[in-house]
């Protein structure tokens, strides 16, 4: 079996390059001022990973599942994310100074402007699920083809905790230039925020590799990262505070996934299905 280091470095060149070239171009990301040129950078940033995973699996004959049959867990990759920030909010009340929804109400124009507090939060929620199964979903296949496709095919035979190691941190770390260079997730703790994202990203991966083998295929793997980057940014408006307690990205919700990740291990151990290769 070929080595990983090729594939792997495919990846990240092409995903850093494009920070890289970003950054010295002058560029911002996010960036509210320009929402266009952010989203395509986002949305070829991501699928530097598909475009390797594509190629090598190709050349290899590995299988990458895009396509499957809907079962419960794809209900389960698409309710997750809003129950692991509802969960983190409440860790973070003592960590924060809770500001409610007035730097929300501040982008909104018109009747969302006037809605209720309680209103207002069902519409975000709306929209974070909209967003996570239509625009995200697209964007985050392209990372999920080379995470929970390509690399967990050639990994899987290491059993799922072992693998989820690996893959954990080595897509913290293909996030690396995004934090150090524009303070994504992190704008306050840059360099801490690298080692914060990987374990972010390491304690997420069990529940990717859940749904994606339940799920039997890539999509729920995808509508779950999807999820994660529609709604996992909304608890450091609700809070002033610093961005390693607060939320999702924060020790928060690190703690909310360890947790999960407890549950999952003892509740629901996952072992490759027979001809899932």
């Amino acid at each position: 079996m070929p080595t990983l280091t090729a594939p792997i470095a495919l990846a990240y060149g092409l995903s850093w390059a494009l920070a890289a070239g970003l950054f010295l171009a002058g560029g911002r990301f996010p960036d509210p001022n320009r929402p266009l040129l952010a989203l395509a950078f986002a949305l070829a940033y991501m699928w530097g990973p598909g475009v390797s995973a594509l190629l090598f699996a190709r050349r290899e004959r590995l299988r990458l599942p895009v396509l499957g049959r809907p079962n419960r867990y794809w209900l389960w990759a698409w309710l997750l994310p809003p129950i692991w920030v509802g969960l983190s909010v409440l860790l973070s009340l003592p960590l924060g100074r809770w500001q409610g929804l007035a730097a929300l109400r501040a982008g909104f124009q018109g009747p969302l402007a006037g809605l209720p507090d309680p209103l207002l939060l069902l519409v975000l929620l709306l929209q974070a699920l909209l967003a996570a199964a239509s625009v995200n979903l697209v964007f985050a296949l392209g990372e999920e083809l080379f995470w929970r496709g390509y690399l967990w095919e050639r990994l899987r035979d290491q059993g799922l905790w072992p693998a989820s190691l690996t893959i954990g941190l080595l897509w913290g770390l293909w996030h690396a230039p995004l934090v150090l260079l524009f303070g994504y997730n992190y704008p306050q703790h840059r360099l801490i925020g690298v080692f914060f994202m990987v374990a972010l990203t390491t304690l997420l991966t069990p529940a990717h590799l859940w749904v994606r083998e339940r799920g039997g295929s890539l999509i729920p793997a995808a509508l779950l990262h999807g999820g994660v980057n529609a709604i996992a940014g909304l608890p450091l408006l609700l809070f002033a505070g610093s961005d390693l307690t607060i939320g999702l990205a924060g020790l928060p919700g690190l703690a909310v996934l360890a947790g999960f990740n407890l549950w999952l291990r003892r509740r629901e151990p996952i072992d490759p299905p027979a001809g899932s290769h």
